[in-house]
């Protein structure tokens, strides 16, 4: 029932016939009713995960995007009626991927937490990072606009975890997003160059089948060189994008060829209308 839902939202109001290629794999072509995979191999070394990750095989890199951890907690320090009950999940699923990558480097691209408070909430969920921790892992918090004052409260919980503003690989740069950075430039090996990998932005995909039924799901934005992630927080209501690739930046709109949208332990690939 649900795929036969998301076929007619397809088809309805995205305008993608059930037989279009979707994904080209070697020797054939993928259309929806085969296109959709819980990883999305965007080239050799870049693999999309529909538990809203991206994995680097050549730098065995896993990276993840706006944790907002203890949002609930910073809510409610705000007058917010946010309820506690049931926790914060992101550690526990960032756990399990990590034992099914096992990387040797592992990037959180900003927002770490929703707010640096000195509550113990907050604490509590920013050191069950901890559990994560192993030997041959390289653990890299990039900062975000939410973690201004995340160093100053890491020291205060005697958290040795050093900060940094972006990571650069072989593959890739990995930032958060609020603020420009300088052009990636070429890798050194092969001399391409370099994709710009970041959050920040929240995209999502509003999705309704012209009725009543509609459906809001996280997605990964697609450009040249340019990948942004989905927020790996449930909490995060995301940034709708719209049906040219638009999502809103401050007072800027930046446009991507194609989103890769995560519904449920799967991913499809939706190409924008140019």
């Amino acid at each position: 029932m649900y795929r036969q839902s998301f076929r007619r939202v397809l088809e309805v109001r995205i305008r993608i016939d059930p037989t279009d290629c979707l994904v080209r794999g070697p020797g054939r072509c993928q259309s929806m009713a085969d296109a959709m995979a819980e990883r999305f191999q965007l080239q050799d070394d870049i693999h999309l995960d529909a538990r809203r990750a991206v994995w680097l095989p050549r730098s065995r890199c896993l990276a993840v995007a706006d944790l907002h951890l203890g949002e609930a907690w910073a809510r409610r320090a705000r007058g917010q009626l946010v309820p506690l009950a049931g926790g914060d999940t992101a550690v526990a699923r960032l756990k399990s991927l990590v034992e099914c990558y096992q990387p040797e480097r592992l990037v959180l691209l900003g927002d770490i937490v929703h707010a640096a408070l000195p509550l113990e909430g907050i604490r509590s969920a920013v050191t069950d990072l901890a559990s994560l921790e192993r030997a041959g892992l390289t653990l890299d918090l990039c900062l975000g606009n939410h973690d201004r004052h995340l160093p100053r409260q890491l020291e205060r919980w005697g958290l040795r975890w050093k900060t940094v503003s972006q990571v650069a690989l072989p593959e890739a740069v990995l930032f958060h997003g609020d603020v420009p950075v300088a052009p990636p430039g070429c890798s050194a090996a092969g001399g391409q160059e370099r994709w710009r990998i970041q959050g920040h932005l929240h995209p999502a995909l509003l999705l309704d089948d012209g009725v009543a039924s509609r459906v809001k799901v996280p997605c990964f934005l697609v450009g040249p060189g340019r990948l942004v992630l989905p927020a790996f927080s449930e909490m995060a209501a995301g940034v709708a994008v719209d049906r040219s690739g638009g999502v809103q930046d401050a007072e800027e709109t930046l446009r991507f060829e194609s989103a890769v949208a995560c519904l449920g332990p799967r991913l499809l690939r939706i190409p924008f209308a140019g």
